[in-house]
């Protein structure tokens, strides 16, 4: 079996400290590192090995700053959760709550919507006049896929819940160990984007959204 300069490049371009490492190989061998010259047995191999570090640098650089979108994406969204933190601990009445979810919250996310759903058999007297949608509570269930929190297309019932197009939606139950009708109700935001809400991002963040609207619901609702 005859080996070409291929052959040979490709060892060395998978190996590249072969060379270093067998000097004695390379003065036998009359393998070059460097111009080739008229001589049929020198291979230069400069150029290969060159181009694999060029390579790996690129391929190194790319991950980096595909790291670096990913922590400022992340970053970018934590501050939006402070400040729709600051915005509901700021309201200091159900009409002003209501309108932080439905005006407020969808500017700060880049939303194309959010509602808050009160289960029918616990709502407030006055949840529909203040915006909120009133549904059964099988339905809020079915909605959420019977999970805590759901990331994805709109639900088959979902589609219904916004007058503008939605791409994507994330259901969010509120805390269950808050009183009615707190344990029951559930914040939904309407995506711009299909991956605006993905399984395996954002989850904790939204988790944590959750958590803070219920806190400040329920205190309103005591306080009034």
């Amino acid at each position: 079996m005859s080996v070409t300069k291929d052959d040979v490049l490709s060892f060395l371009a998978a190996h590249p400290n072969f060379l270093s490492e067998n000097q004695r190989f390379l003065r036998e061998h009359q393998i070059s590192l460097g111009a080739p010259n008229s001589t049929d047995n020198v291979i230069n191999v400069t150029d290969r090995i060159a181009q694999r570090a060029r390579d790996d640098a690129r391929k190194a650089e790319a991950e980096t700053h595909s790291l670096l979108s990913v922590a400022a994406e992340n970053m970018l969204h934590w501050q939006e959760l402070h400040l729709a933190t600051l915005g509901f601990l700021a309201c200091n009445n159900l009409q002003g709550f209501a309108q932080m979810v439905d005006e407020e919250l969808p500017l700060i996310f880049g939303l194309a919507g959010s509602r808050l759903i009160m289960p029918a058999e616990t709502a407030l007297a006055e949840a529909e006049q203040l915006g909120f949608l009133v549904l059964p509570e099988d339905e809020i269930t079915a909605l959420c896929h019977a999970d805590t929190i759901y990331m994805g297309p709109p639900p088959d019932k979902g589609s219904g819940l916004f007058s503008c197009p939605t791409a994507s939606m994330a259901i969010m139950k509120l805390p269950d160990q808050l009183e009615p009708p707190i344990r029951g109700s559930a914040l939904v935001l309407a995506g711009r984007r299909p991956d605006s809400f993905e399984a395996d991002k954002g989850r904790t963040l939204l988790i944590h959204l959750a958590e803070m609207v219920g806190v400040c619901l329920l205190s309103l609702i005591e306080a009034s």
